[in-house]
């Protein structure tokens, strides 16, 4: 049965017509009772209907940006639906969005994305941003036009923004420094370090918790090889595979980053398959099939879906109340999946 707003009105203990106010964005009601209102709203499963939807869209026409390097790895697959769920929520309040997703690192092509969207007339930004000066100085710029930005999954240095959404990556590089020490049982471990790029804050910070980890605990291990595969299967393949060759004595590899399907692949493919120990990042579908089959020994998850939620929520919070998150980086809890607890 459709949930009607006298019966959100009687829940949130207000009249109608507040509730009215609130679901169409209309002054006249205190912030804090329009968030608490909209709250409940979505709680019972409110939904206006077409008409109303209409007449609130023409009202308020709040647009979310969004940029994602996410095109060709698996990662993104469960940021982009949290993404997808919270601008679903927030087209329930007449906030529109425009998505745009990229291939790779390139900050020439991501500054032409960020132009596009402000020639649409973006009222904010949610952004996995390359680390480079030329972005962060056109995010400083938004930020100085009232354009507000959240990073997510990874941040930018050198500017400040809303906020940012995703894992601490300097302790999540420590924790795989700390595991692969623990793995290999204070016996001599030649290892091999594969990221996307160093032009992604989050790889280069994960890159020097696993370095840092290793040089203070565990000088039983040695780094052979620092890879930058632009997380890309075919460039992994092929890396992994003339690895192999130059470098026989590994004993581990640490896929930090995507590319692990191509990466598996050369190693199946190698005589030495059998006894290299795989540490990867997050939890695609690849990874949790090579989980399963003992491939990879274990994976470190920094909660994807939560990331795209609440980078768009935030924002979405801020265009329609003002409201700033009470931190401005909002930190994913770090955990180690093994085929045990999948």
């Amino acid at each position: 049965m459709k949930v009607t707003i006298r019966e959100v009105a009687e829940a949130a203990n207000v009249s109608r017509g507040t509730v009215d106010r609130a679901l169409n964005h209309r002054p006249g009601v205190n912030p804090q009772v329009a968030e608490r209102i909209i709250k409940i709203a979505d709680e019972l499963g409110y939904k206006p209907d077409m008409a109303a939807r209409t007449l609130a869209n023409k009202r308020y026409t709040k647009t979310i940006g969004v940029i994602l390097c996410s095109e060709g790895n698996p990662f993104f697959n469960d940021v982009i639906n949290g993404v997808n769920n919270a601008l679903e929520e927030m087209g329930h309040f007449g906030i529109q969005n425009i998505v745009r997703k990229i291939k790779g690192f390139d900050a020439d092509l991501l500054l032409k994305e960020i132009d596009g969207l402000l020639a649409e007339k973006i009222s904010g930004l949610v952004i996995t941003p390359v680390n480079s000066p030329n972005v962060a100085q056109k995010i400083q710029e938004l930020e100085d036009a009232n354009i507000p930005v959240v990073t997510i999954n990874t941040d930018i240095s050198s500017v400040k923004h809303l906020a940012y959404v995703g894992c601490d990556y300097i302790t999540s590089g420590c924790v795989a420094g700390e595991l692969l020490g623990m793995m290999s049982n204070g016996f001599e471990e030649h290892v091999a370090l594969i990221i996307g790029s160093s032009m992604v804050m989050a790889q280069e910070q994960r890159l020097r918790g696993i370095k840092k980890t290793l040089k203070r605990d565990y000088s039983n291990i040695t780094v052979e090889a620092v890879i930058e595969n632009d997380d890309d299967d075919q460039k992994s393949y092929e890396q992994v595979k003339a690895l192999l060759k130059e470098k026989p004595e590994l004993t581990t590899i640490c896929f930090a980053s995507a590319g692990v399907e191509g990466g598996i692949k050369a190693v199946r493919e190698s005589e030495c398959g059998r006894k290299l120990r795989i540490i990867t990042y997050d939890l695609t579908d690849i990874v949790r099939e090579n989980l399963k089959s003992g491939v990879v020994s274990a994976t470190i998850c920094q909660e994807p879906f939560r990331q795209g939620f609440l980078g768009v929520e935030i924002l979405g919070r801020y265009l329609l109340y003002g409201t700033k998150p009470k931190e401005s980086t909002v930190k994913t809890h770090i955990f180690i999946a093994t085929k045990y607890n999948l």
